[in-house]
């Protein structure tokens, strides 16, 4: 975690005392979680999704990572620490999205993980879309999402 201080002093006259001080310290825990990369490639009747995560500053806790899935695929093999979502179709071979478990990432540090899945039904667009989050608050949310579609 990145670690800021802020120094809050106020003054006040007492009677007769002067002037007396106080100073209220707050530390501001952070981490810049990001999505670095998405690539998809198409080989052999498959979609291969990889990521790369990366926490540029400070230390994230519980690092965690959603890949939304292209509709109507099925998984054929997950990365390690990565497990289907849930599944609410009916068919257990269809799933909406892998969660991603990446526990504590410390600072400047990477993650890369894959996802490989059949391909979608003729007319259905080949998209991915990846979310990365932490128990850290981040200062730059927006790069927390990336997207990509492969014609």
């Amino acid at each position: 975690m990145q670690r800021f201080t802020a120094v809050l002093v106020s003054g006040f006259a007492g009677l007769g005392l002067g002037t007396q001080r106080q100073v209220v310290q707050y530390t501001l825990w952070q981490a810049d979680l990001q999505v670095r990369s998405l690539t998809v490639s198409e080989a052999k009747g498959n979609l291969t999704a990889r990521v790369l995560i990366v926490a540029e500053i400070g230390e994230a806790l519980a690092a965690r990572v959603e890949i939304l899935l292209p509709v109507g695929v099925g998984i054929v093999t997950l990365g390690p620490g990565c497990v289907a979502g849930p599944n609410r179709t009916g068919i257990s071979e269809l799933r909406a999205r892998v969660e991603c478990s990446l526990g504590n990432m410390a600072a400047r540090s990477n993650r890369e993980l894959f996802v490989i899945t059949t391909t979608p039904p003729n007319g259905i667009a080949r998209g991915f879309a990846v979310v990365a989050m932490s128990d850290t608050p981040d200062p730059k949310p927006e790069n927390n999402f990336v997207q990509r579609v492969i014609p």
